[in-house]
């Protein structure tokens, strides 16, 4: 059989989407659109989540092991000062039990991070590379 190959030889990967978990599935889908995410489709036993940006995930119904709480999903955006203004605004705290929202940090590996905790405890980064002194 003749795969298709990328580059170096390597055999080509379509696309990637990891498996989130959550605890109450209904409301981890909720959080998700809550902060401008898409629910492209629900099988009830995993749904695929859209961040509108060509990027997607799987949330699971489930937490197995806790897993959740080992989870973390880095997105580099153009401003996280932006995003977590986004997320303050539409009280995002306030409107699910267990999430929380860090404003935005200069970090010791050079990155501005605002961290969000998703209401299973993933923990969100958004990211943004601060702007140089061109």
């Amino acid at each position: 059989m003749n795969q298709p190959r990328g580059s170096k030889g390597m055999l080509r990967i379509d696309d990637f989407k990891p498996f989130v978990p959550s605890n109450d599935y209904e409301e981890s889908k909720a959080f998700y659109q809550t902060i401008g995410f898409r629910l492209n489709w629900d099988s009830e036993e995993v749904c695929e989540i859209d961040t509108h940006f060509g990027y997607r995930f799987l949330l699971l119904p489930k937490n197995h092991n806790n897993y959740a709480h080992s989870l973390m999903l880095h997105f580099m955006v153009p401003s996280a000062r932006e995003w977590y203004g986004h997320f303050v605004d539409i009280g995002l705290e306030d409107r699910f039990d267990g999430v929380r929202v860090a404003p935005p940090e200069l970090m010791p590996w050079g990155l501005i991070v605002s961290y969000v905790w998703d209401p299973a405890g993933v923990l969100l980064h958004f990211a943004e590379e601060p702007a140089g002194d061109d």
